[in-house]
């Protein structure tokens, strides 16, 4: 039996996700933190400006690690393929909310079957639980996940996928804001549901506000359970900003709070900044100022003197001139529950066609070499 048909087999009729794991050749959470870690370093995935970030709060971050893997799989798992000879791939999945989870740090050392088998391992787990959405972030400069993610939308289709380019900023904490009366900010409770799904889908759309659960545990307090059970914390604040006496917001801060380094950019701690599309540029200074000052209550106690944040572009002129740094731009992809087969069969094909050229470049070097000879 080919392997397609194995994998084919194993999405059918396999109910234990350990059988379909070992039938992609994957393993799950059989190296330690170290090893990990080690593995982040071999492949130059902590480049320069990431891992000057993330070097001074390296052993906290481990240990946040250790403690969501204590969890099984019910916070972080990771999975990984090859070996050390032919070389290893690892990907990590945690969990962002009640029912997703962002799989992230796709790693190899130059091994594409082992990348291959971890992000197909991935996808066919989360069609046979069948009940989550997941998101990936990514730089779109980066050309490899850039060609595989960045096209992702065609094949899954706009109603269950998105691909939104973002501005990533660090933002000093305790950066004094002057705020207009005009602008006000009203943190979230439940009868604000509509007016926040009011400015997520204009500015950010439907598949957003699905992904990031917004029609539902806003807060993050069902979640927040789990991680509270091994000593952690994840939760999520939310600010509407206003003009005058309008009932439609014209922006909103959402704030998120989690172990420190989950993610090595911190976006586990990101504050996203939405700003209605059809605001007057003269009003975007007070509404940024209005939604940072209220929102910054939420990271009182963050580890890190600055912020992670992430806006749209008409932000970014702003955000500069109160003095925030901005990073890199970073693309956040989004693919719902129903269209986990549309990213498999995505997935799939690029990989297929990426291991076919090799092939074909690996046949004219050895005919090259024996007629050399």
């Amino acid at each position: 039996m080919s392997s397609h048909a194995q994998e084919r087999q194993a999405l059918s009729s396999v109910p234990e996700l350990s059988s379909l794991y070992a039938t992609y050749g994957v393993e799950v959470n059989t190296l330690s933190v170290e090893q990990i870690f080690a593995l982040y370093e071999r492949t130059g995935f902590l480049y320069p400006e990431k891992a000057s970030r993330l070097r001074p709060h390296l052993g906290l971050v481990r240990e946040n690690w250790r403690k969501m893997l204590r969890a099984g799989e019910s916070l972080l798992y990771i999975l990984t393929a090859g070996d050390e000879k032919r070389g290893m791939a690892s990907l990590a999945v945690w969990r962002t909310a009640p029912h997703g989870w962002m799989p992230q740090h796709l790693v190899s050392d130059n091994n594409p079957f082992a990348s291959r088998a971890v992000m197909l391992a991935a996808a066919a787990a989360r069609m046979l639980r069948g009940v989550d959405d997941a998101q990936n972030w990514f730089r779109p400069e980066n050309r490899f996940p850039a060609r595989v993610f960045g096209s992702m939308v065609q094949t899954i289709g706009e109603s269950l996928c998105s691909v939104h380019r973002n501005s990533f900023f660090a933002l000093p904490k305790g950066l004094k804001l002057s705020v207009d009366s005009k602008i006000h900010a009203v943190p979230y409770d439940p009868s604000h549901k509509q007016a926040l799904s009011s400015i997520a889908s204009a500015t950010r759309g439907s598949v957003y506000i699905a992904g990031e659960d917004l029609l539902g545990d806003v807060e993050l307090r069902t979640v927040n359970d789990i991680y509270r059970s091994v000593g952690l914390r994840r939760t999520r604040s939310v600010w509407l900003a206003y003009k005058g006496t309008r009932s439609e917001p014209v922006g909103a801060a959402i704030a998120f709070r989690g172990p420190l380094g989950i993610n090595f950019s911190y976006l586990e701690n990101r504050c996203d900044l939405l700003l209605h599309p059809t605001l007057p540029v003269s009003e975007v200074p007070d509404t940024i100022a209005c939604l940072l000052s209220a929102s910054s209550a939420a990271y009182h106690d963050f580890e890190l003197n600055e912020i992670p944040l992430v806006a749209d572009e008409m932000g970014t002129d702003v955000l500069l001139k109160l003095g925030a740094e901005f990073l890199r731009h970073y693309c956040q992809g989004i693919w719902l529950q129903a269209g986990h087969q549309g990213f498999y069969q995505h997935v799939n094909g690029f990989y297929s066609r990426l291991l076919a050229r090799a092939e074909k470049q690996k046949m004219k070097r050895s005919r090259a070499a024996s007629e050399s000879r």
